[in-house]
């Protein structure tokens, strides 16, 4: 009886970290590959994928908005990862305002939604055929915040012979107390 709480406990734990609902995600067509969409938009339109990735340029229009997304893989929250590598762009059309000041470019996004087919664009000179996804749900994650790896050489005992505290008594150190 225990064993069968902890595991519904752990369940509904571990459902509850997505950043999608349950209804979003099991419309999503798991086994449809990216590199697939590209080949033939057309022959795969109306399934519904999830996909991310980092925002390249977002248009707003009087009804829509498009998000031209540089594709990435997606961890197991479903947010982008290995930012540098690609196989590909493509554009979210979402039935509303999306403010182009929030989503700017590098901004990570992850989308739910379902294939409309492909949209031609020029990057530089070569015309870019875009898979488009009409979005049905739309997650913008916050911006990653890295934090400078600090390693102290002199850890644990450092030059001092006394060991690892150095403010510990240490005569530059000139506290009140010990004047």
């Amino acid at each position: 009886m225990r064993v069968q709480l902890y595991v519904a406990i752990l369940l509904i734990l571990l459902s509850s970290c997505t950043p999608f609902s349950n209804e979003v995600m099991q419309e999503v067509t798991r086994d449809i590959a990216f590199n697939e969409v590209i080949k033939a938009p057309d022959s795969l339109k109306g399934e519904s994928v999830i996909w991310g990735g980092v925002i390249i340029e977002t248009i707003a229009r009087k009804d829509d908005s498009l998000v031209i997304v540089r594709q990435t893989d997606l961890d197991f929250q479903k947010r982008p990862i290995n930012l540098d590598t690609s196989a590909g762009r493509f554009i979210i059309r979402y039935q509303g305002f999306l403010d182009p000041a929030i989503y700017t470019k590098n901004r990570e996004v992850t989308v739910v939604g379902k294939i409309a087919g492909k949209e031609e664009r020029p990057i530089g000179d070569y015309r870019y055929p875009h898979p488009l996804i009409d979005a049905r749900d739309l997650r913008l994650w916050e911006k990653r915040v890295e934090y400078p790896y600090y390693y102290d050489p002199w850890y644990p005992w450092g030059p001092y012979p006394w060991g690892p505290y150095p403010w510990y008594r240490h005569p530059w150190y000139r506290h009140p107390y010990w004047r």
